[in-house]
């Protein structure tokens, strides 16, 4: 009687959200946990819940999960155990540097509760989940492969086995087309008006949408679409920025970015019907999607036909396979002649280069190579660490071998236990030559560019191309060496390259790779040469001409786009 007048309670101080309430009563009654583990999961989902958390209650949450699957008997409470802590782990590891240390406890619940449980689909998309931010993507791509087998229906599987191979090179460019053709299937058409019955002509302008879940504080994507919206006609066009993220984020280029749009949708609350229905109202003529298969739960907008002309752009290089995206834009270096059939959109080829780079609107100063202060040569990548391939390693850890007291400074948007990066190199001997720097140690984009001034060779991943990277360090005055690719996604550093005209740091293979890092690494007066050449000439290349970008841009969209409806 006691015990069920005690259960009762919490779960009526839980309903009315009183999570303070609800923990305090707990932790003062534990006498109730043995026989009842699942006061440990209201325990600790409502320190996640409460609006005053810190970290102390995110930590103590993890133990209240954990706690809750070793006391669970049941498998569906332990897989919600584990889930809980993953997703725990994920939300808060940006937030609190402390808790990516936790992943790798993450891992042994997780692998623990798959050896006793076996196969479960949420389970194991939650692994997907934490194996990221392990930077395991062979153990991810596994477990993605068995729910595939297991046919789930799942949007999320279906997206992340897509953009997950463009990691690697276990697909070329047909086997990833043919497996973008299955994605549709598992996104659902939601209703839409009959574009040739909506009036568009009333439009005094055409409408252009761009719709973005990344429309956030210092987000490279604001970099590329700030500056080129300003250069917008606005005898031909009206913009509309879209963005499905809360209105906090919004600071810094972001803010910028969104004073840049004429008009401003938040329809971050909404669901997808609703959004079509909004975007319909507002009669958008050419929709720009800058989401890919990134954002499964929101790309699906693209599924059904919302607007006269839809388009792929930016935010995801490669196809989506969704037959209601019109156009992909790309430009003539990343996508070859004759490949055009590999991707479910009509390719709409740029004249120079797919996109274009804003600035920063801070002073550039030609710096000394650091190389003459240190003594040594130091090289560095600031991508995301889960494009540092298998092949990456290889090359990059023969490049430090054969340049004495070499260095490689990383920083990566993916927060991770560092010392998973370094048992990485560590297989290859290297790994006292690397120094990562986190992320949340730099308060601003200042802070993030100056950090290219320790460098002196910028390193380019493979196959999945650096974009932002590679124009922050040439911005910086710094040389990038990348390899040619064999699709989009892996030609981004080949392109970028050939538009500010220094061809010689594109390498044919891992071979000529290393040699240019290592002709440059000894040829110090030829690194000089080349660093001021960048320096003096990339500003005035067409990666930072956002006006002539901006309007070609729009003339390529009027080719294919006539108000004839």
């Amino acid at each position: 009687m006691q015990d069920s007048f005690f259960l009762d309670n919490i779960n009526k101080l839980f309903s009315k959200k009183k999570y303070n309430d609800v923990i305090i009563k707990i932790e003062n009654n534990n006498q109730f946990l043995e026989n009842y583990p699942d006061l440990f999961n209201i325990c600790g989902v409502s320190k996640i819940l409460k609006s005053d958390n810190n970290k102390s209650d995110i930590i103590s949450a993890l133990q209240d999960f954990e706690n809750y699957f070793l006391n669970s008997k049941v498998d569906n409470k332990k897989i919600e155990a584990v889930c809980n802590y993953i997703a725990t782990c994920v939300v808060n590891s940006k937030k609190y540097e402390d808790i990516i240390s936790y992943f790798s406890k993450a891992k042994k619940i997780f692998e623990l509760c798959k050896k006793q449980i076996g196969y479960n689909e949420k389970l194991f998309i939650s692994g997907v989940d934490l194996y990221k931010y392990l930077v395991d993507l062979y153990s991810a791509k596994q477990l993605l492969k068995e729910l595939i087998k297991k046919k789930s229906k799942s949007k999320i599987v279906y997206s992340a086995f897509g953009y997950l191979n463009n990691y690697d090179y276990e697909w070329n460019l047909k086997e990833y087309f043919e497996y973008s053709k299955k994605i549709i299937d598992f996104f659902p058409q939601h209703r839409s008006e009959i574009v040739n019955k909506i009036n568009y002509k009333e439009n005094k302008k055409i409408k252009i949408g761009f719709i973005s879940k990344d429309f956030k504080a210092n987000h490279s994507l604001t970099y590329f679409l700030k500056s080129f919206l300003l250069y917008f006609d606005k005898n031909k066009f009206e913009t509309y920025g879209i963005t499905l993220t809360d209105d906090n984020f919004i600071k810094d280029s972001s803010l910028e970015l969104k004073n840049n749009f004429e008009n401003w949708l938040n329809l971050s609350k909404l669901n997808n019907q609703e959004i079509i229905n909004v975007l319909q109202n507002h009669k958008i003529e050419i929709l720009v999607d800058l989401l890919g298969l990134f954002h499964a739960d929101r790309i699906e907008i693209f599924n059904s036909r919302i607007s006269p002309l839809q388009v792929s752009w930016l935010g995801y290089p490669n196809t989506v396979g969704f037959s209601n995206i019109d156009y992909l834009i790309s430009d003539k270096n990343l996508i070859k002649d004759g490949e055009e059939k590999f991707y479910s959109e009509k390719i709409l080829k740029l004249s120079e280069i797919w996109n274009c780079h804003s600035g920063f609107e801070f002073d550039r100063k030609l710096l000394e190579t650091p190389v003459k202060l240190n003594k040594y040569i130091t090289f560095g990548s600031f991508n995301n660490f889960l494009k540092i391939s298998n092949e990456v390693l290889e090359v990059w850890s023969e490049i430090l071998k054969k340049t004495k007291n070499s260095k490689l400074i990383l920083k990566s948007s993916l927060n991770v236990n560092n010392n998973i990066i370094y048992e990485k190199f560590k297989k290859f001997g290297v790994h006292n030559s690397i120094k990562i720097y986190e992320s949340s140690n730099f308060k601003d984009i200042k802070d993030h560019i100056n950090l290219y001034k320790k460098i002196d060779i910028a390193l380019d991943t493979f196959p999945y191309n650096g974009v932002t990277t590679t124009f922050e360090a040439l911005w910086s005055g710094v040389p990038v060496i990348s390899m040619k690719g064999y699709n989009m996604n892996s030609r981004c550093g080949e392109s970028i390259l050939k538009n500010g005209k220094i061809d010689s740091l594109i390498s044919e293979n891992k071979k000529d790779y290393i040699t240019k890092a290592l002709y440059y690494s000894k040829n110090i007066d030829k690194l000089e040469e080349l660093r001021l050449k960048i320096f003096n000439n990339i500003l005035n290349s067409p990666l930072f001409n956002s006006k002539k970008f901006s309007i070609e841009y729009q003339n390529k969209l009027l080719s294919v786009y006539n108000r004839t409806i």
